[in-house]
Protein backbone atom coordinates (compact mmCIF):
# COMPACT_ATOMS: atom_id res chain seq x y z
CA UNK A 1 0.00 0.00 0.00
CA UNK A 2 2.86 2.38 0.84
CA UNK A 3 4.44 1.72 -2.55
CA UNK A 4 1.22 2.56 -4.36
CA UNK A 5 0.93 5.87 -2.49
CA UNK A 6 4.54 6.70 -3.35
CA UNK A 7 3.94 5.81 -6.99
CA UNK A 8 0.83 7.99 -7.14
CA UNK A 9 2.71 10.88 -5.53
CA UNK A 10 5.61 10.52 -7.99
CA UNK A 11 3.23 10.46 -10.95
CA UNK A 12 1.45 13.57 -9.66
CA UNK A 13 4.75 15.44 -9.21
CA UNK A 14 5.92 14.53 -12.71
CA UNK A 15 2.56 15.56 -14.17
CA UNK A 16 2.82 18.94 -12.43
CA UNK A 17 6.41 19.49 -13.57
CA UNK A 18 5.63 18.63 -17.21
CA UNK A 19 2.53 20.83 -17.17
CA UNK A 20 4.51 23.72 -15.70
CA UNK A 21 7.27 23.30 -18.28
CA UNK A 22 4.70 23.29 -21.07
CA UNK A 23 3.17 26.46 -19.68
CA UNK A 24 6.49 28.27 -19.34
CA UNK A 25 8.23 26.98 -22.44
CA UNK A 26 5.17 26.31 -24.56
CA UNK A 27 5.25 26.48 -28.30
CA UNK A 28 2.95 29.50 -28.62
CA UNK A 29 4.38 32.16 -30.89
CA UNK A 30 5.62 35.28 -29.08
CA UNK A 31 5.27 38.72 -30.64
CA UNK A 32 9.02 39.38 -30.37
CA UNK A 33 11.09 42.10 -28.73
CA UNK A 34 10.83 44.53 -31.66
CA UNK A 35 7.03 44.35 -31.74
CA UNK A 36 6.84 44.76 -27.95
CA UNK A 37 9.06 47.86 -28.13
CA UNK A 38 6.92 49.26 -30.94
CA UNK A 39 3.79 48.82 -28.78
CA UNK A 40 5.44 50.61 -25.85
CA UNK A 41 6.70 53.48 -28.00
CA UNK A 42 3.30 53.93 -29.63
CA UNK A 43 1.65 54.09 -26.21
CA UNK A 44 4.25 56.61 -25.01
CA UNK A 45 3.77 58.59 -28.25
CA UNK A 46 7.51 58.43 -29.00
CA UNK A 47 9.64 57.37 -31.95
CA UNK A 48 12.76 55.19 -31.74
CA UNK A 49 14.87 58.28 -32.41
CA UNK A 50 13.49 59.97 -29.28
CA UNK A 51 14.53 57.25 -26.82
CA UNK A 52 17.78 55.93 -25.36
CA UNK A 53 19.01 53.28 -22.92
CA UNK A 54 16.55 50.68 -24.20
CA UNK A 55 16.47 47.44 -22.19
CA UNK A 56 14.12 44.58 -23.11
CA UNK A 57 13.89 41.31 -21.18
CA UNK A 58 11.58 38.34 -21.54
CA UNK A 59 10.21 37.22 -18.17
CA UNK A 60 8.64 33.83 -17.60
CA UNK A 61 6.75 32.69 -14.52
CA UNK A 62 4.49 29.92 -13.31
CA UNK A 63 2.06 32.53 -12.05
CA UNK A 64 1.54 34.68 -15.15
CA UNK A 65 1.99 34.50 -18.88
CA UNK A 66 5.38 35.34 -20.39
CA UNK A 67 5.90 39.07 -20.72
CA UNK A 68 8.44 41.56 -21.94
CA UNK A 69 9.76 44.11 -19.47
CA UNK A 70 10.83 47.18 -21.42
CA UNK A 71 12.72 50.15 -19.97
CA UNK A 72 13.83 53.24 -21.86
CA UNK A 73 14.44 56.95 -21.42
CA UNK A 74 13.39 60.03 -23.31
CA UNK A 75 14.86 63.29 -22.09
CA UNK A 76 14.62 63.18 -18.31
CA UNK A 77 11.70 60.76 -18.27
CA UNK A 78 12.13 57.04 -17.59
CA UNK A 79 9.54 54.60 -18.92
CA UNK A 80 8.81 51.05 -17.79
CA UNK A 81 6.40 48.78 -19.64
CA UNK A 82 5.29 45.20 -19.11
CA UNK A 83 3.76 43.70 -22.24
CA UNK A 84 2.20 40.25 -22.70
CA UNK A 85 4.63 38.30 -24.89
CA UNK A 86 1.84 36.48 -26.73
CA UNK A 87 -0.94 39.04 -27.15
CA UNK A 88 0.94 42.35 -27.10
CA UNK A 89 -1.41 43.67 -24.40
CA UNK A 90 0.10 46.31 -22.13
CA UNK A 91 0.05 44.87 -18.61
CA UNK A 92 1.48 47.97 -16.95
CA UNK A 93 3.09 51.26 -17.85
CA UNK A 94 4.99 53.60 -15.51
CA UNK A 95 6.91 56.81 -15.96
CA UNK A 96 9.29 58.54 -13.59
Amino acid sequence: MKNIKKLILIVMVFAFVFTACGFIFGSKEKIGKDAALEIALKDAELTPEQVSDIDIELERSLFHSARYEIDFESGRTEYEYKINAYTGEIISAKTD
